[in-house]
């Protein structure tokens, strides 16, 4: 089958029958700065008592008392600001890193409004990204939050937090996804080594994404970790078949092979995984030891994801997030696409549509991340789907690139479906 592409109307097409994974429109998340001029510089690391982009207050001579000796009273610059601007304020410390000041910035207007459960869940993950662990655990755990996770949504809000979301701080009802209240846990507990917790997180969070390798993946490091291997291997082969993206989950297949005996496939599972990342020094290791005779299995890992990888965590400082816009001088744009062809046995069971599929490009200008969008079987086959996520192995990009240098940056790209 030919995978040569001519360009026709808005997007380039596969010229030959077969899945069509047209790149019909690259929407980069690389916008103006926010507010306070909060992405013109480096941002400080988080936690940090101060950010340089943020510009410094002009000091204020000291008011002079009203004549009689009564003393004015008045509120705080900051208080005098609305719930909203404080908010935005928030938001905007946020899209620069400086999670810390973004944290007390939190904690400040949650005194402010009525409880609110979106607010709650963003001052959890800016506490857990700058190291107050338990702080974010109570949070997560309290009542607010575990109703949020069990709410009834509708399918509809099974989506992710917008760019501009401060608002659903403010309203006092949850506006957001369960799914994150989930992850959230996963991850936190999973740091603070509470494993059957983290375990018990991590299966929610995959009954919310069930097509989700990474959900798969972290489910699989927790129940390894509690010692529930059937569990955990089961769970790492189903996030290396979901996400071919994944080279940690190619990894921990690889080493629950290893240990059930399976040498040869567990050797093909640390190749997979090195040619994925060949920076990623455990599997590099593991594949060495497999093939000596007499060598135990290494140990089951703790982390859940590794490298670049790691912005994909709600809970670590690693950036940009995905609901951070970031000014770039030069957005990435797609250079090199690999079209997969669509197997005959999946032909007719495929209808004609289109994805929308953000993608973290790294340095080098390779998709390092992705973040699957909610479906199910019927929008888009299991098998189908790894079709279109093995693609990305081979895109290229120009990297994003911001005063001179060539930086990280998320890419919202349109995939047409042509069965």
């Amino acid at each position: 089958m030919s995978r040569g592409l001519h360009r026709a109307g808005d997007g380039w097409h596969p010229r030959a029958r077969g899945l069509g994974l047209a790149v019909a429109g690259l929407l980069v998340l690389a916008w103006m700065a926010a507010p306070l001029g909060a992405a013109t510089t480096a941002p400080a690391p988080p936690g940090a008592a101060a950010h340089p982009s943020l510009p410094s207050p002009k000091p204020k001579p000291a008011p002079r008392a009203p004549a009689g000796g009564a003393k004015r009273s008045g509120a705080p610059a900051a208080s005098r600001k609305s719930p909203a601007q404080a908010a935005a304020d928030s938001r905007s410390l946020e899209e620069v890193g400086a999670y810390g000041q973004a944290r007390e910035a939190l904690r400040a207007l949650r005194a402010r409004v009525a409880p609110d459960a979106d607010l709650e869940l963003a001052l959890a993950l800016d506490e857990a990204r700058t190291g107050q662990l338990d702080s974010a655990a109570a949070r997560l755990w309290s009542p607010l939050l575990t109703r949020a996770l069990v709410d009834s949504m509708p399918l509809a809000r099974r989506i992710p937090y917008p760019w501009l979301h401060e608002g659903s701080w403010t309203n006092g009802r949850f506006d957001g996804w369960h799914w994150y209240v989930a992850r959230a846990r996963a991850e936190v507990a999973a740091t603070l080594g509470r494993w059957s917790d983290a375990r018990e997180a991590a299966r929610q969070a995959v009954d919310a994404r069930e097509r989700c390798g990474k959900e798969w993946l972290i489910l699989a490091v927790c129940a390894g970790r509690v010692g529930d291997l059937e569990e955990a291997g089961r769970a790492a082969h189903t996030a290396a078949w979901l996400d071919p993206t994944l080279p940690e989950a190619f990894y921990l297949s690889g080493l629950y092979d290893w240990r059930a005996g399976h040498h040869a496939a567990a050797q093909q599972a640390f190749r997979a995984a090195v040619a994925l990342d060949s920076a990623y020094r455990e599997p590099a290791l593991a594949l060495v030891r497999s093939r000596l005779p007499g060598v135990q299995p290494d140990t089951l890992p703790a982390e859940l994801l590794t490298g670049v990888r790691e912005v994909g965590l709600l809970t670590s400082p690693a950036r940009p997030k995905r609901e951070e816009f970031v000014q770039v001088d030069v957005s990435p744009t797609i250079v090199r696409q690999e079209i997969l062809p669509l197997p005959d046995s999946l032909r007719g069971r495929v209808a004609l549509g289109e994805i929308y599929l953000p993608i973290l490009v790294d340095e080098r200008g390779r998709a390092a991340l992705h973040e699957l969008p909610w479906s199910n079987a019927d929008q888009l086959p299991d098998p189908v789907l790894r079709i279109v996520l093995e693609s990305l192995r081979e895109w290229r990009f120009t990297p994003a690139v911001r005063l001179g240098k060539p930086q990280r940056a998320w890419a919202n790209v349109r995939i047409r479906l042509n069965p």
